[in-house]
């Protein structure tokens, strides 16, 4: 149970029915997910979340495969539990298999480990830059 409550859609002012519609037509395939009930508290935040989620996966150059890739990468990575199953769903939906999920994990785990060990050897900026340079094509 969130901490704030869930406002309905039966509840809701004519700005946040605006908005819930918009949802549902879009991303929420007929329904408006839980998260944006609780920001329907706030009209002002909830249209803002909608408008930046629209122009973040809907429009620009990315792939939106791609684009719901990153989005499961960053949930995952921040333990975002309501985040890992939605797009864990949504992966799945777009066709991707169990094992490739779970490549991407094991893709999560190891940049997420040799991370830790960079920072912690002070490294950041020790890049080599003749590997940079043969990465570029140069």
């Amino acid at each position: 149970m969130p901490t704030l409550p869930y406002l309905e859609e039966e509840d809701a002012d004519e700005r946040v029915r605006a908005a819930y519609a918009e949802i549902k037509a879009g991303f929420g395939n007929g329904q408006v997910p839980n998260i944006y009930k609780v920001l329907g508290n706030n009209p002002t935040v909830l249209e803002a979340a909608v408008e930046h989620r629209r122009r973040i996966m809907d429009e620009g150059a990315l792939d939106p495969t791609i684009k719901e890739f990153l989005a499961w990468a960053t949930v995952t990575l921040a333990n975002n539990q309501f985040g890992i199953e939605t797009h864990t769903a949504r992966l799945k939906r777009l066709g991707f298999s169990d094992a490739e999920v779970l490549e991407a994990l094991g893709v999560l785990q190891y940049f997420s480990g040799i991370s830790t060990v960079i920072n912690g050897l002070a490294m950041a900026h020790d890049t080599n830059e003749n590997v940079v340079k043969y990465l570029r094509g140069e």
